[in-house]
């Protein structure tokens, strides 16, 4: 399950999506470090390591046979906000919503994560 909501009050701004297969959730649980590798001119290797960040992560919604009112608010919230919350199994979040896409009657709703606001 993952909440979406702006991040000042807005009657139309908050929604839930229940994922019909939890499995699928799965797909926005993962992460990586800001490590980089450079080569070197005596055959060895240069490495760079920055850590991790929540930031570098994106969330995916995915709802297989959407509602029109899905649709109309993952426009809305795509065309009215730079920033929103989520939440989800793991945390809370601020994200930028990035866009939207309707395929088939699938929709997608990108949102890149530029911050945890929870512990």
């Amino acid at each position: 399950m993952i909440g979406v909501a702006s991040i000042i009050f807005d009657v139309s701004g908050a929604r839930m999506f229940r994922a019909k297969d939890p499995i699928k959730e799965f797909d926005n649980r993962r992460g990586s470090r800001r490590v980089t590798r450079t080569a070197t001119l005596d055959g060895g290797v240069a490495v760079s390591d920055l850590g991790y960040s929540d930031g570098d992560r994106d969330i995916n919604i995915k709802e297989p046979e959407a509602s029109l009112d899905s649709v109309d608010f993952a426009r809305y919230i795509v065309e009215t906000y730079n920033r929103v919350t989520i939440t989800t199994p793991d945390g809370a979040y601020e994200a930028a919503p990035d866009g939207y896409d309707v395929t088939d009657g699938a929709l997608t709703l990108r949102l890149l994560i530029t911050e945890k606001i929870s512990d």
